[in-house]
């Protein structure tokens, strides 16, 4: 029998893809790792992006509620014509131009057959740039990386921080908890997309309040970046695990990530 594919990605970042991996004979079990909510607008107050010359979007959920907060304040007109929008990965950028209509030549972001969508991808993009950069907005959750913020500091940029949402470790329910310790207890291992630090961080909780680590720790992975592996690395040899697991990377779009779990999901146990 196949592995179980637990997806761990926000609410409404599954499902499309869970439907896919049930029509191809998976089965599949969405634990969303975080829970991701709009901070109230009560905040900083928020500029129109023509006041900048780059708003860089490090996510979807980024794009999502930072053109929600335009549309409330009466601000979602016309792009600017002078001013880049920059995202992470492929999808955001899908995403930016439906939603806000920004033509597609004010759209930077890693080319999508890249195996890391991350701020040092995308740098490389705005370093040639960054000489007419002189402001730079960055919208993001309550708390990341600061990589590519002290960048554009270093190459003369003025940078604005904007955090329009937050990040939760998501508790996972007893009926939740019950369904996956269905899965672990099966004849083949589970296999756990992982997207984030801050997801494995979230997972591995879970896993200890529920006192699943020894079954979980014989399960496979799908990561999107070394960064991950290399901490799930570290997660698992504390926990007291001698063999290495099986972790395969993969980029973070839904047809690569569909084929690299499909993959890892129909392997044998041994293989």
């Amino acid at each position: 029998m196949n592995a179980c594919i637990v997806l761990t990605r926000p609410e409404g970042r599954n499902e499309a893809l869970a439907a896919r991996l049930e029509s191809a004979g998976h089965r599949v079990l969405c634990l969303p790792a975080l829970d991701i909510s709009a901070l109230p607008a009560g905040g900083p107050a928020i500029r129109p992006p023509g006041d900048y010359d780059l708003v860089v979007f490090v996510s979807g959920n980024a794009v999502r509620f930072y053109l929600d907060r335009l549309s409330s304040l009466g601000m979602a007109a016309e792009w600017p014509r002078h001013t880049l929008a920059a995202t992470v990965g492929a999808a955001s950028a899908e995403r930016l131009s439906r939603a806000a209509a920004i033509p597609r030549t004010n759209i930077l972001h890693p080319d999508p057959s890249l195996q890391n969508q991350d701020s040092e991808a995308l740098w490389s993009l705005l370093a040639p740039r960054a000489t007419s950069i002189r402001r730079a907005l960055i919208v993001r959750g309550v708390s990341g990386r600061e990589w590519l913020g002290a960048r554009l500091e270093q190459a003369g940029a003025q940078v604005e921080r904007l955090a329009v949402y937050d990040r939760k470790p998501a508790v996972w329910s007893a009926e939740q908890g019950g369904r996956l310790a269905a899965a672990l207890a099966g004849p083949a291992p589970c296999l756990f997309l992982l997207t984030s630090n801050e997801s494995l961080g979230a997972v591995h909780a879970n896993i200890v309040r529920m006192g699943m680590v020894e079954r979980w720790a014989q399960s496979r992975f799908v990561v999107i970046h070394e960064r991950v592996a290399s901490r799930l690395q570290s997660i698992l040899r504390a926990s007291g695990k001698v063999e290495p697991p099986m972790v395969k990377l993969s980029r973070p779009t839904d047809d690569a990530l569909f084929e690299a779990l499909s993959g890892a999901a129909s392997l044998r146990v041994g293989s």
